[in-house]
C-alpha cells in the first residue's frame, strides 16, 4: 500500500460494463484506505468514456492510446478490456515500464498469455478474482494442510451461457483457481460432448498435476445449475467448497471438512454480499502492497500463462502432456 501523502495515479483502459459496475467501484473503496486516485480513463468509443468520467468524478478523458502513453504523471495502468484486443493494447503500454493490472484472460490464446508471462517484469496483477474470495483463500489454507491428497476436482456448471470459447473465456477460472490449490497442471485429457438442442459443448477433463495430484474438470456451460464447487480428497480428509461466486447458486459460499466418512467441521462465507465477497477489492490491495513492496502477487502473469495453455487444451480436445497417464493411477503423490 502507499503510505505517503502523494497519492498513486492511475489509468484506466477500459469504460465497459465491467469496468463500471466492478472495478471503478472497487477503486472507489481502495481510495478510502490509501492514497490512489483514478487520473484519467480511455475508451475506443470516447462517448462511454466521457459518461464514466462523469459518474466517477475521473478528471482527464485520453484522446487515444497514444495521449495515455504521453501522460508523464501516471504510476500504474488498469486494463480492463475485451480479451480480444488486450494483447496489443498491453503491448503498447509495456514501454512505459509501469505496474499494470488486467482483467482475465491474459490475451486471446496462450501464445499471448506466454509472451506476456516473460515480457512483464514489472509488477502485476491478472484478475483470476477466486484466487482472492475471502472463503477460497480460507479453503486453499485448508488444502495446504491436507496430508498426502491425491484426488481434486472442479464442477464448473453454468444455465445457458451459449457463447464461444466457454472454457478460455468462463471455466479458466476454475482451471487458475485448481493451479492455484494444487500447482501446475502437467496433463490433459478431454471427452468433449455436444448438447443436442442447441448446439453447445461440454468438457469432461481428467488432468494430473505437478505435484502427482491426479484431477477432473467438468465444464458445462448449459445445464439446470449454475455452481462452482471444488473438492480435494486425502486418505482420511476431503474438503469441500461452494464457492459464492456472482451468477451462481450458493449464496453464501460453504465448506465442509469430512474425516473418516464423517462430517466434523461446516463454515459459512461471512464476507456478505457485494463487491468485498467477490474479490475484487483485494485484486487491488495486493496490486497496489506489491508496487510498493516491488513483489510478486497472488495472480499474474507468471502464474497465468500455464493456465491459459490449459484452457485451449480443454476446449480443443487436444491432449497435452499424454505420457503422464501412462500408467497413472488414485495413488498419491
Amino acid at each position: 500500500m502507499n503510505n505517503t501523502n502523494k497519492p498513486l495515479r492511475i489509468a484506466v483502459i477500459g469504460a465497459g460494463d465491467w469496468a463500471r459496475e466492478y472495478h471503478l467501484p472497487s477503486l472507489a473503496l481502495i481510495a478510502k484506505e490509501t492514497a490512489i486516485e483514478v487520473v484519467g480513463i480511455w475508451n475506443r468509443t470516447r462517448g462511454t468514456a466521457e459518461m464514466v468520467a462523469r459518474q466517477f468524478s475521473i478528471r482527464r478523458v485520453y484522446n487515444d492510446l497514444a495521449d495515455v502513453l504521453s501522460d508523464e504523471h501516471l504510476d500504474c495502468f488498469v486494463v480492463l478490456v475485451n480479451s480480444n484486443v488486450l494483447f496489443e493494447i498491453v503491448s503498447k503500454l509495456l514501454v512505459r515500464g509501469l505496474p499494470i493490472f488486467t482483467e482475465k484472460p491474459p490475451g486471446k490464446t496462450y501464445q499471448d498469455a506466454l509472451l506476456f508471462a516473460e515480457r512483464v517484469k514489472v509488477p502485476n496483477v491478472v484478475a483470476f478474482n477466486r484466487r482472492y474470495m475471502s472463503i477460497n483463500r480460507r479453503f486453499k489454507q485448508m488444502a495446504d494442510g491436507i496430508d498426502n491428497p491425491y484426488f481434486a476436482e472442479c464442477h464448473f456448471y453454468r444455465n445457458e451461457r451459449v457463447y464461444d470459447h466457454f472454457v478460455r473465456e468462463t471455466g479458466v477460472h476454475g482451471i487458475n483457481y485448481m493451479e492455484y490449490l494444487c500447482g501446475p497442471i502437467v496433463a490433459v485429457r478431454t471427452t468433449r460432448g455436444t448438447i443436442s438442442n442447441n448446439g453447445a459443448e461440454s468438457w469432461i477433463s481428467s488432468v494430473v498435476f505437478e505435484s502427482g495430484i491426479n484431477g477432473l474438470f467438468k465444464f458445462f456451460p448449459c445445464c439446470g445449475s449454475s455452481i462452482e464447487r471444488y473438492e480435494l480428497h486425502g486418505r482420511q480428509t476431503s474438503i469441500y467448497l461452494h464457492c459464492p461466486q456472482s451468477y451462481t447458486s450458493d449464496h453464501p459460499g460453504r465448506i465442509e471438512v469430512h474425516e473418516q466418512g464423517h462430517v466434523i467441521s461446516a463454515l459459512d462465507d461471512d464476507a456478505g454480499e457485494g463487491l468485498l465477497s467477490m474479490g475484487i477489492v483485494d485484486e487491488y490491495r495486493d496490486f497496489f502492497r506489491a508496487m510498493a513492496e516491488k513483489s510478486d502477487t497472488a495472480s499474474n502473469f507468471g502464474n497465468a500463462a500455464n493456465t491459459m495453455r490449459v484452457a485451449e487444451a480443454i476446449e480443443s480436445g487436444t491432449v497435452m502432456g499424454a505420457s503422464y497417464f501412462a500408467g497413472t493411477h488414485l495413488g498419491g503423490n
